[in-house]
């Protein structure tokens, strides 16, 4: 039956924006999931680099939105109307913003790693890979508690006589806007301070190290501790991780910047148009471009599961002669030699 008072045309559109970003990630995302598995099986789970452990949970974030965030949203574009109750509504809806948490908040947790790891290069000697666990974990239990408002502001409630759809109910009047901006503060704020903040002192200790004029004393403390200064993988690994960070930025900055608009100005014309609503529906635009940021710098994932799936090359990761044959994370070559600094191979495996 046609539904009178939404623009059908609109309602469309909307619906085949849905669709494309659902296939668009949870196919990238996969392929992601595919790669890993492929290589775990290949080298064993503790073969893992924290990288691609990062990028692991990552992929995971991003799956999460597909099928907790765009999957309901999509089945209610087409229902117009949810039809799932009152207990149904608070999960869906709780479940929602569980992805859009999770990702810049594992983004917060690579990001203190990375920063970790180049600008104290000395005591991330001793940060064993236990504490980046930690973090990734501390990220979970940080998003699954940032969604905990969603269930006591949304319910199944009668909109229109014998009409029940599930919205948000506030007690006052300024309980809307304090909770958009709690959430544009909370979801995108802070992952943006703490995301600029690391990443500038990484760039900033990237230009100081491939100075000539660096300091002769902190060269030589990172080449007695057995250090490189900064090596190839660890900058192709920061290249990677802002990449992932600026279209973050990109994607997440018109949807945000939209519901602070939509709070403040709540008499605007432009949100009855459709701009306001396919911006509402782009916030999970970054989950779509992620895995292909991470395939194309982590070149070893391809190349892998072309190698194993296309049955191509397959002796390019048996086990060499003289051990097994490693990659870390910027797709190089790393033969591990069993009489010479054990400590540096596992360094390089770790990042």
């Amino acid at each position: 039956m046609r539904n009178m008072d939404r623009d059908e045309k609109l309602a469309q559109a909307e619906i085949a924006t849905l669709v494309v970003i659902f296939v668009a990630t949870v196919l990238g995302n996969g392929l992601v999931l595919l790669a890993l598995w492929t290589r775990t099986r290949s080298y064993g789970p503790k073969k893992l680099s924290r990288m691609l452990f990062f990028i692991l949970h990552l992929s995971m974030a991003d799956l999460i939105v597909a099928f907790f965030s765009v999957l309901p949203q999509l089945c209610w574009e087409i229902t117009y109307r949810f039809k799932g109750g009152c207990f149904l509504c608070k999960v869906v809806k709780y479940c929602q913003t569980l992805g859009p948490y999770l990702s810049p908040y594992i983004l917060m947790a690579t990001a203190v790693d990375r920063y970790q790891a180049i600008c104290h290069p000395l005591t991330y000697w001793a940060w064993s890979s236990k504490r980046s666990s930690a973090m990734v974990y501390a990220a979970w239990i940080a998003s699954l508690l940032c969604c905990v408002p969603q269930l006591t502001i949304f319910s199944y409630i009668e909109v229109e006589p014998g009409v029940y759809d599930c919205w948000a109910t506030f007690a006052t009047t300024w309980g809307e806007k304090a909770y958009v901006i709690w959430y544009a503060t909370s979801v995108f704020i802070v992952p943006l301070t703490v995301l600029i903040y690391t990443y500038g002192c990484i760039c900033r200790e990237i230009w100081r190290c491939t100075d000539s004029k660096m300091s002769p004393r902190h060269s030589n403390e990172l080449k007695g501790a057995g250090l490189p200064l900064i090596s190839r993988a660890k900058i192709n690994t920061v290249k990677q991780t802002v990449a992932v960070i600026a279209l973050y930025i990109l994607c997440s900055t018109p949807f945000i910047m939209a519901q602070l608009w939509a709070t403040i100005d709540p008499t605007s014309s432009f949100l009855e148009g459709p701009v306001f609503t396919i911006l509402g529906l782009l916030y999970s635009l970054n989950s779509c471009a992620n895995p292909w940021i991470y395939l194309s710098f982590n070149k070893e994932l391809s190349k892998l599961l072309l190698n194993h799936y296309l049955c191509r090359h397959k002796d390019d990761y048996v086990e060499a002669s003289d051990g097994p044959r490693l990659s870390n994370s910027s797709g190089e070559q790393i033969t591990t030699v069993r009489n010479s600094q054990p400590s540096l191979g596992k360094f390089q495996d770790d990042y």
